[in-house]
């Protein structure tokens, strides 16, 4: 069959350390080319490690879900004219339309092969579509759950997100200290304004926020971004 010859579909009836292999192979290498990229624009590695390990995973699943999908797709295609005793002409000039009736030694012999070659490349290949699309609904769940914990009041998340975890944002400015509930305590306590300017290690508060951001210009935050 000519579908063993080819560089794609012939994975399914390699050995199966070296199917797992090609298939880790592929993996890593669509998420170096394109999944790892896509995740960096939205999440910070540094400030959000698991969401972007996840969102580049998950959508590297995809790619290579869609690539297990498409090597089922032959191979059970292959098996249905293999099985059938009759086949139509397809792209054949002269013979379009036309129709085939399979000599009884071919039929036997294709199903044969249909039963001994093609259904367990293709139980193997359900086995590889059921737990790859198990671990992509299981990353998506994990990454959705990562993503709603993590997201500002206006459910942004990732690097547009307005503010770290653990920062107040109140109607005058933005609050570090879990000891200080407005900025107008820090006018007359000098104890409570050493704490929050430790709890903001060095970065104006307003940089933890679009609006206040945005008010007061927001210049020199970047270099803190």
């Amino acid at each position: 069959m000519e579908l063993r010859e080819s560089w794609l579909f012939s994975w399914a009836t390699l050995s199966l350390p070296e199917y797992i292999k090609r298939l880790a192979i592929l993996f890593s290498a669509i998420y170096g080319v394109v999944g790892g990229p896509v995740a960096f624009q939205t999440f910070d590695p540094r400030q959000q490690p698991g969401q972007f390990l996840l969102s580049g995973a998950v959508g590297t699943g995809v790619v290579v879900l869609l690539a297990i999908l498409r090597i089922y797709l032959g191979w059970a295609y292959v098996g249905d004219r293999l099985r059938t005793a009759t086949l139509d002409y397809e792209e054949t000039g002269w013979y379009d339309g036309a129709t085939f009736h399979k000599p009884q030694e071919v039929l036997v012999r294709d199903r044969l092969l249909a039963a001994y070659e093609v259904r367990p490349t293709l139980a193997r290949l359900q086995a590889t579509l059921l737990a790859a699309g198990g671990a992509l609904v299981l990353g998506s769940g994990l990454l959705l759950s990562l993503i709603l914990g993590s997201a500002d009041a206006d459910g942004v998340y990732g690097r547009g997100a307005a503010a770290a975890r653990g920062v107040k944002v109140t109607p005058d400015g933005i609050v570090f200290s879990k000891t200080v509930r407005s900025l107008a305590d820090l006018r007359d306590d000098d104890e409570a304004a050493a704490a929050e300017a430790a709890a903001q290690g060095g970065i104006p508060g307003y940089c933890s926020d679009r609006y206040f951001r945005a008010q007061a210009g927001g210049s020199l935050c970047s270099k803190f971004d």
